[in-house]
């Protein structure tokens, strides 16, 4: 039986390091920010609803729409959410037929508490790190982010707190890359035992 496991946390912590790890150690991973990308570039149906909804594709002027704590921010989050889960729920459940003879495989998903996907995965795995560490990354990535802009989108997301309290195991990414990967093979070996 295929182990299905849900690696989320929040933004900056450290998801697509471990998905890189991961996939280095041959487990299928399915980024779900990447299924995203993909929509946004290529499938017709989400871009007309999303230029419906938008009137664009720019990923960084909707993003500047949809991060915040306003009302009108909460509400187009809730729509793009409406128009990209569906379609990246599809791609989950093809992923997971297309890989069901491997005995672990591992989906990296930020939005998974706040999408309500617990009960899809075997297994929920959250990534922590420390505020002003997720800040500096998140400023590295994005060097034009401004401090409010990083405020915004860390405020987007269910607290690196509450999501610990809900997951199986918590890998505290607070050190170099070396420690992120010692941490995911002893949960490897603690899934596989």
């Amino acid at each position: 039986m295929t182990l299905v496991i849900g690696l989320t946390g929040n933004i900056a912590c450290g998801k697509s390091s471990a998905g890189k790890i991961l996939g280095e150690m041959n487990i299928p991973i399915l980024d779900s920010d990447a299924v995203v990308h993909q929509l946004y570039a290529s499938n017709k149906q989400v871009q007309a609803k999303i230029l419906e909804h938008f009137a664009t594709l720019d990923r960084k002027k909707i993003s500047q729409e949809i991060f915040g704590e306003s009302v009108n921010a909460k509400e187009k989050r809730k729509i793009l959410e409406s128009i990209i889960h569906p379609a990246v729920d599809r791609e989950f459940r093809n992923w997971i037929r297309e890989n069901q003879q491997s005995p672990i495989i591992v989906n990296l998903v930020p939005l998974l508490f706040e999408a309500n996907l617990q009960s899809r995965y075997d297994f929920i795995v959250v990534i922590k790190t420390k505020e002003e560490l997720q800040r500096k990354r998140l400023k590295e990535r994005n060097p034009d982010l401004s401090d409010e802009e990083i405020d915004n989108r860390i405020k987007s997301q269910m607290s690196q707190e509450k999501k610990a309290g809900m997951a199986d195991f918590i890998i505290e990414n607070n050190g170099p890359i070396d420690d992120l990967e010692i941490q995911i093979e002893e949960l490897l070996d603690r899934l596989v035992a």
